[in-house]
Parts: C-alpha cells; sequence; structure tokens
C-alpha cells in the first residue's frame, strides 16, 4: 500500500506522471497550474521522494524528478480505500452513487458495460 498523498503532493505528482521524461524542478513550477513558488515545490518534491514516489537524479545544477510509482498503480489503490471507506467495499454502492448523481450519456453507458461483460468473462 503506499503512503497516501496530500492534494499538493498529487498535484505535483499529475505534473511528473504527464511529462514524458524526468522533470527539473523549474519545468515542474512551470507546469503547475496553481502557480506554487519554488521553494514550494522543492519541499513537496522532498516529501515526494522520502515517500518512495519519485527519485531524484542531479546533473549539473538540476535536480531531475523522475516517477518510481506508476500512476495506475496509485490511482488503483486510491480506489480500493476509497471504496473501502465510503462505500463499505462495496463497487455496487459507488457505482449507484455515481449513476445517481450525474446523467451518463449514452456512450457512457455502453462504455460501462463492455467493461463488465469483460468483467464477467
Amino acid at each position: 500500500m503506499f503512503k497516501k498523498l496530500s492534494e499538493a503532493e498529487l498535484d505535483v505528482m499529475l505534473v511528473i506522471w504527464n511529462a514524458q521524461e524526468s522533470l527539473d524542478t523549474g519545468e515542474i513550477v512551470r507546469k503547475l497550474k496553481q502557480g506554487k513558488k519554488l521553494q514550494a515545490v522543492q519541499v513537496l518534491l522532498g516529501r515526494l521522494v522520502n515517500k518512495g514516489y519519485v527519485s531524484c537524479e542531479k546533473i549539473g545544477r538540476l535536480n531531475y524528478y523522475t516517477p518510481l510509482v506508476p500512476q495506475a498503480a496509485y490511482r488503483a489503490a486510491e480506489t480500493e480505500t476509497f471504496v473501502e471507506k465510503l462505500y463499505r467495499n462495496s463497487p455496487k454502492s459507488l457505482i449507484a452513487a455515481l449513476v445517481q448523481s450525474q446523467p451518463l450519456s449514452k456512450e457512457d453507458l455502453e462504455e460501462i458495460r463492455a467493461l463488465l461483460d469483460r468483467e464477467e468473462k
């Protein structure tokens, strides 16, 4: 199980996960939509290194960060925790809540049916 990420840490991880290559601190700061300050991002990156989410490699004067935890693995773990805590470990309850809270398009419904059909097999 992964250590929980704060919202700010998750914002930084999303930038790193979406990159096609390792990013230096300045690139991460520029890609963050909230316009976080360099020092704050450096603190967050230090936490992510300590939690084992990213590696840090110093090249010249710059630190480059690379994800160690795949986004899909983190998403799966967070989804499992979410379903356990809020829906008493019932995916059916989660799906019912999603369907009741917002209308689904015909395409959404078809994709969900296809996923369920594959899972059933």
